[in-house]
């Protein structure tokens, strides 16, 4: 995780200095001496070096987030689907994904402002990252539409994650002071496809038959 956050920071650094000490050692076997001023140079050259790499971490950064939730946006999703497909068919491992969407997300917009459905779609991504592993991508798509990609073990551990995701948010209404329920539909690679895209219209077909299914047992009579 390190390495990665400051990947652009340790690489310019790390090559600035391989050169600068291999001209050093250079000028010294074939001078048998070195200039002063190339050993005041250091400090310099690991201060620009170190800047020019903090621009290069803060725009890829920016490039793999999204502002709002902190999650990864739908670019670095698209971009890392590959990576991940592939090595779970090397491994002949499966790969789930869900597609996360909030109930009456415009309603919450509408009547408690805007302001508080952000809060609701933060503490949402929040959890949804509390409940993931490092490994598995966990983006906002779009809107208050949320994609969590990881390995699939079996049926019975994706319904209880399942399960415990909408328990979880649930929770979040007594903590917001809004009501927040979610809607999930889930979809497995390579069982339902090999393609992203596809995958994801298989999950978010399903999210919204949950999402029809929860509001006819609201109008049911007891």
């Amino acid at each position: 995780m390190i390495t990665l956050k400051y990947f652009g920071r340790l690489t310019t650094t790390g090559i600035v200095l391989l050169v600068h000490t291999s001209y050093i050692i250079y000028y010294y076997f074939r001078d048998g001496t070195v200039d002063p001023a190339d050993l005041l140079g250091y400090p310099l050259f690991v201060f620009l070096s170190w800047w020019a790499g903090l621009q290069y971490d803060r725009a890829k950064y920016y490039s793999e987030k999204d502002t709002l939730t902190q999650l990864y946006n739908r670019r670095f999703v698209t971009e890392s689907y590959g990576r991940m497909a592939a090595l779970a068919q090397r491994n002949g491992a499966r790969l789930y994904l869900m597609v996360i969407d909030c109930d009456n997300f415009k309603e919450i917009n509408d009547k408690y402002s805007h302001h508080t459905g952000d809060q609701v779609l933060q503490a949402i991504s929040r959890l949804l990252v509390r409940h993931t592993r490092q490994s598995d991508i966990t983006a906002r798509w779009g809107g208050d539409e949320f994609v969590v990609i990881g390995q699939y073990k079996d049926e019975e551990g994706l319904q209880a994650m399942l399960r415990r995701l909408e328990a979880e948010c649930a929770r979040l209404s007594g903590e917001l002071g809004v009501p927040v329920t979610v809607s999930i539909g889930s979809s497995l690679y390579p069982d339902d496809s090999a393609d992203l895209f596809e995958l994801i219209q298989t999950a978010d077909r399903r999210m919204y038959q949950a999402k029809a299914a929860k509001k006819s047992s609201l109008h049911l009579v007891p």
